[in-house]
């Protein structure tokens, strides 16, 4: 009787180490899945970035173009006068 719990205990004991071991590499693959995906974001968010950058240097371009053109039309108008 002892050694039939001795031996369904030990077959538990292998079932849970497998178990344990399943788990371990699916956290391992799980740990280098959320690396990628942190890596991803971290690009995504740089390029968001740039893009910001990049599109309110262009507003500062236009703003600048239209100063110049509202400017000379003043010129203009008030050398018809």
């Amino acid at each position: 009787m002892l050694h039939e719990k001795l031996d369904l205990l030990a077959k538990r004991v292998e079932q849970l180490v497998a178990v344990l071991q399943n788990v371990k590499q699916e956290n391992l693959v799980l740990k280098q899945e959320n690396a990628g995906l942190a890596a991803e974001l971290a690009a995504l968010k740089a390029e968001c970035r740039e893009l910001r950058l990049g599109r309110a240097d262009r507003s500062e371009q236009v703003r600048t173009r239209l100063t110049a053109i509202l400017g000379r039309l003043e010129e203009l108008e008030s050398l018809q006068q």
